[in-house]
């Protein structure tokens, strides 16, 4: 009798394992054919993206460096656009925020007046390397300024970000309320991952009534 109970429980016992196991592969498939399908989409935003700039001969991009003082070189706008979608779609599969990246990623277009009414344009400099500019309504759960911060960015050989600017997409005026609303929030999201002792950074939002202005980077003991 206690071979049979032994047999009959060791034969439930590797059933349940068996089953586990397969229950562990389908999700396992379901989850790397959920990310290859959101790799494909993010490989055809590019195409399209890529398309529509040069379409253009880049002018809007030329155009937005030139509102900002900076270099002529509308590429490093393109480039380090795609590359900062990339980086925040890596951060969304992370951080499980795929339906906020999916929304972000609606609003990336070349033409800000086909993005679906962003309410903010933000601007980076990635150390004179690139200069993305992302679109968006709202930041959260789709824009993690910290982690961009302490991203290393492989094609340009560097980390993080050290300026960055946030604007109307249009250019209008920020009202008062906007620029508080604005230098809060960054500051919140810079100060969630790192303290005042370990960086160096300050916002404006007086330079220019159409942007505030972020300077950041680390100290140095």
């Amino acid at each position: 009798m206690v071979k049979r109970s032994l047999g009959k429980n060791l034969t439930i016992s590797l059933k349940t394992k068996n089953e586990t196991r397969h229950r562990i592969h389908s999700t396992t498939r379901n989850q790397t054919h959920s990310f290859q399908m959101k790799r494909n989409i993010l490989d055809e935003w590019e195409t399209d993206f890529r398309a529509a700039s040069m379409a253009d001969g880049l002018t809007l991009f030329r155009d937005h460096l030139r509102r900002l003082d900076l270099p002529d070189e509308p590429e490093l706008m393109l480039e380090g656009t795609i590359s900062l979608v990339r980086q925040c779609f890596c951060f969304s599969s992370l951080d499980n925020h795929g339906k906020e990246f999916q929304q972000l990623l609606s609003m990336q277009t070349y033409d800000p007046a086909n993005a679906g009414s962003p309410k903010y344009a933000y601007t980076f400099d990635i150390h004179g390397r690139a200069y993305p500019r992302i679109l968006i309504r709202s930041k959260d759960g789709t824009l993690d300024l910290a982690d961009l911060y302490g991203s290393l960015w492989d094609g340009y050989q560097v980390c993080g970000f050290n300026t960055l600017w946030i604007s109307h997409p249009d250019w209008s005026p920020l009202t008062k309320e906007e620029v508080a609303d604005i230098e809060r929030e960054v500051t919140d999201d810079i100060l969630f991952d790192y303290s005042e002792d370990e960086l160096n950074f300050w916002c404006d939002g007086e330079l220019d009534s159409s942007y505030v202005f972020m300077n950041i980077q680390d100290k140095i003991f």
